[in-house]
C-alpha cells in the first residue's frame, strides 16, 4: 500500500464518503419500493422478497410471531447460546447504566417535569450477510427492552431456503421481539412506516441497513421517527511503534469484511510500523486500506478526530495516551487489546453507531432513543408575577388571547 501524507487524509476520507449514506440511483429506488408498498402492502413486499431473497417465498412465509420464535431458538447450538448469552449480559449490565429519569423543579410557583416513557411500537432492522447478524438484534433489542418498549418488531431478510436462523432467533427471545417480520431493504422500511396487512405501523425505525434501507429511512422520515442515517463502516486506525503489526493487520481486514465503501485507514509515525503492516496484508487486500505518515502521534490523533469516523483504534501505549484528545467518533478502542470487533459483539456498547462524519453530532444507539420526553407542568399559588412577565412577551409578539389567558390566571 502506499503511504500517504497525513495531510491526504481528509481528501480520502471524503472521497470514500462521496454520495453519503446514499446515492440518487438508490433514492430512485427507494421510492419506487417505498410507494408500491404504501399502496400494496405484504403483496408489494412479497415481490421483493422474491426477486433479492428467496424466489418461492409466500405471503406465510413473511411474518414469524414469538411462539415461532420461541421454537426455532431451542435449535441454537450450544456454544453460539452461551456466547450470545454472555454478550447479551454484558450489553445488557452497559445500557441499564443509561435508563433516562425524570427531571424536576418544584418552587412556590408550582412544579414543572420533564417525564420519559417509552415508545409503544418499534421496528428494527437487522441485516443479513451470509449469515443472520444476532449480534444487531442483541444491539438494538437490549435498550428497547430496558426502555419498556411494548412491542419490538424486528424486520430481516429471509434466507433462501425459507428457514429461521437459530442463532437470530435465540437473539431475538432474549431481547423478547414480539415479531420477526422477513424482508430487508426498502421494503422492510416501508412496511414498518406505514405497516401492511399482516404488520402493524410502528413509531420509530432504528438499527443499520444497505444503502436503499438507509434511503428509504430519509423517505419515510417525516412519518416515522428513525435513529440515523448509517454509512459504509469508517476504521481509522493510530498507532505508536510499539504496536503489534500483526494483529492490527487483522483489524484492518476485519474492517474491510464490512463490505462495498467500508473504509479503513492506518495513520503512524513510524514508518517501520507502516511498511510492517503493510507486508503483513494479503496482497489482494492492501488496496483496501490506507496508510498515513504523521509527523507526531498528536497530529494523527488530531486528524482522526477531525475526520469525526465511525471507529478509532488508538494502538501502542503512545497512542493510547492520546485518547482524551479524540472527542469526534462514534467509538474510540482504546489500547492494543481494545479490538474494534469487540465492541460489534461482546465489549458491551452499541454497535451501531453514527458515520459518514456524522459523529460530529450523532451518538451510538442508547436506551434514550427508545423514550419519548414529555413535559408536564403544574402551576398553583400566586402567579401575578409570571402572568405580568408572560403577558408583556406576549404583547410584544401581539399574541392578545396568549396574554389574556396568563392575566386570567393571575
Amino acid at each position: 500500500m502506499k503511504v500517504r501524507s497525513l495531510s491526504a487524509l481528509a481528501r480520502d476520507v471524503d472521497r470514500a464518503r462521496h454520495g453519503g449514506a446514499f446515492g440518487s440511483d438508490e433514492r430512485e429506488a427507494a421510492a419506487v419500493i417505498v410507494r408500491a408498498v404504501r399502496r400494496g402492502g405484504d403483496a408489494a413486499v412479497l415481490r421483493t422478497v422474491r426477486r433479492f431473497d428467496r424466489r418461492s417465498a409466500s405471503a406465510r412465509d413473511l411474518v414469524v410471531d414469538a411462539k415461532t420464535i420461541r421454537r426455532a431458538a431451542r435449535a441454537c447450538e450450544g456454544e453460539t447460546r452461551r456466547a450470545l448469552d454472555l454478550a447479551y449480559a454484558r450489553i445488557r449490565a452497559f445500557h441499564e447504566r443509561q435508563r433516562p429519569r425524570e427531571a424536576h423543579r418544584r418552587d412556590s410557583h408550582g412544579d414543572v417535569r420533564l417525564v420519559p416513557s417509552p415508545l409503544d411500537r418499534v421496528g428494527a432492522l437487522v441485516p443479513r450477510g451470509i449469515a443472520a447478524y444476532p449480534s444487531t438484534a442483541l444491539m438494538t433489542g437490549v435498550p428497547s427492552q430496558i426502555a419498556g418498549v411494548r412491542e419490538l418488531v424486528v424486520a430481516s431478510p429471509m434466507p433462501r431456503d425459507g428457514s429461521v436462523d437459530p442463532a437470530l432467533a435465540y437473539a431475538l427471545e432474549l431481547v423478547d421481539a414480539t415479531t420477526l417480520y422477513r424482508a430487508g431493504g426498502a421494503a422492510a422500511v416501508a412496511a414498518l412506516a406505514y405497516g401492511t396487512a399482516s404488520l402493524g405501523r410502528v413509531d420509530k425505525i432504528v438499527g443499520p441497513g444497505n444503502a436503499y434501507a438507509t434511503a428509504a429511512k430519509w423517505l419515510v422520515s417525516a412519518d416515522v421517527g428513525i435513529d440515523a442515517l448509517q454509512g459504509p463502516s469508517e476504521l481509522i486506525v493510530v498507532a505508536s511503534g510499539d504496536a503489534d503489526a500483526d494483529v492490527l493487520a487483522l483489524d484492518l481486514l476485519a474492517q474491510a469484511e464490512h463490505g462495498a465503501g467500508a473504509f479503513a485507514a492506518l495513520v503512524s509515525d513510524d514508518a517501520k510500523l507502516l511498511r510492517t503492516i503493510d507486508s503483513a496484508l494479503p496482497t489482494r487486500r492492501r488496496a483496501r486500506v490506507f496508510s498515513y505518515r504523521a509527523k507526531d502521534l498528536l497530529a494523527a490523533v488530531r486528524a482522526a478526530d477531525n475526520a469525526a469516523p465511525e471507529h478509532v483504534l488508538l494502538a501502542g501505549r503512545g497512542a493510547a495516551a492520546l485518547a482524551a484528545h479524540v472527542h469526534h467518533a462514534g467509538a474510540v478502542f482504546v489500547g492494543m487489546r481494545s479490538a474494534v470487533a469487540f465492541g460489534d459483539y461482546v465489549a458491551g456498547t452499541n454497535h451501531s453507531l453514527p458515520t459518514g462524519g456524522t459523529a460530529r453530532w450523532a451518538s451510538t444507539l442508547r436506551v434514550e432513543d427508545f423514550v419519548r420526553w414529555t413535559s408536564r407542568v403544574s402551576l398553583r399559588g400566586d402567579l401575578r408575577d409570571l402572568a405580568r412577565a408572560g403577558a408583556a412577551i406576549a404583547a410584544h409578539e401581539g399574541m392578545r388571547y396568549h396574554k389574556e389567558s396568563m392575566e386570567a390566571r393571575a
